[in-house]
């Protein structure tokens, strides 16, 4: 999906955790849960390299098992499921699915693919996918839909029903499991973007809020008295915000454009950038094969990771 840039760009603070995951203190026991997203693996190339530096900042943090909260690849059999297989030689893995993910599946593994409760020892975790209801877009219908149709990846999905009638299932069910939940031992992984607080406010992508999420998970969540729910999707990276007594993580890593690293280098070297363009795609096409670049890539991709984690001991 197109973005705008993360979020220090376009809020009043910046909200990516530099170096330094985020960790929540819950207890402390061995097991010690990650929760990442928006990986992109086949549109960021990873190769060996980038997933030997992810499982070793895994193993550095002392991570037990990693969550995957969607958007791994274009590719679930093809790329995911390979991928997976590897970090699971080395750590726990599980994961939700985003939409990029749905690209290869029909809908009835999508839903069997849903809403997972995972046993953590003294903690519980939820993780579903979610969806969306246009809700966060004030256009007309018939504007959002020729919209979709011409620009959104998920036009390109295999998806039985409309999207509002998708989105109002998955928050039905979500709160009758949420009735059958200790809400006090929860955590919660989803993809889709639940508070609108997080949705986009830069007027080129506004009129794609359409496609984020609802807030009407944040209304269960609040009914439920949910504690903490780590989501991705915008590929904006808000670190951590509590609205209405539920705690939300957004650390999501995004596509090699939108890394720190790679704005902070083009940032730091003018000289590469003499129009000073703000495009993403185009400040990284200026220097994605320069030998620097790259050197400073392999440099900084252990903290990229680190930033885009969200830990927590339990």
């Amino acid at each position: 999906m197109k973005t705008e840039p993360k979020g220090k760009y376009f809020l009043s603070s910046s909200s990516k955790d530099k170096v330094r995951p985020f960790c929540y203190n819950v207890s402390m026991t061995r097991t010690r849960l990650a929760v990442m997203s928006d990986l992109h693996i086949d549109l960021n190339h990873f190769e060996t390299y980038e997933i030997d530096t992810l499982i070793k900042c895994l193993k550095d943090q002392k991570v037990t098992h990693l969550h995957i909260a969607g958007d791994i690849s274009n590719h679930y059999f093809i790329d995911t499921k390979p991928f997976l297989h590897k970090l699971s030689k080395e750590v726990k893995v599980t994961s939700n699915l985003g939409n990029h993910d749905m690209l290869d599946l029909e809908d009835d593994l999508i839903d069997n693919l849903d809403f997972q409760v995972i046993d953590l020892g003294s903690m519980t975790l939820l993780a579903f996918h979610g969806w969306y209801d246009y809700s966060y877009s004030g256009e007309k219908l018939d504007k959002i839909l020729k919209r979709k149709k011409q620009l959104w990846f998920d036009r390109r999905l295999k998806r039985l029903g409309n999207d509002p009638e998708i989105c109002h299932n998955g928050l039905k069910r979500l709160d009758d499991i949420l009735n059958d939940l200790d809400t006090s031992k929860l955590i919660v992984a989803m993809h889709f973007v639940p508070h609108n607080r997080f949705t986009m406010t830069h007027e080129r992508f506004k009129p794609f809020n359409a496609f984020l999420g609802s807030e009407q998970f944040h209304k269960i969540f609040v009914k439920h008295s949910v504690k903490d729910v780590v989501f991705g999707h915008a590929h904006r990276s808000y670190g951590t915000v509590t609205i209405d007594g539920v705690t939300y993580h957004s650390r999501p890593l995004g596509y090699r454009r939108e890394w720190d690293l790679t704005i902070d280098f083009v940032s730091n070297h003018p000289e590469l950038n003499p129009t000073g363009t703000w495009n993403l795609s185009k400040r990284y096409n200026l220097v994605k094969k320069r030998p620097e670049f790259l050197d400073y890539e392999k440099k900084e991709l252990a903290n990229e990771f680190l930033s885009s984690m969200t830990l927590f001991d339990l």
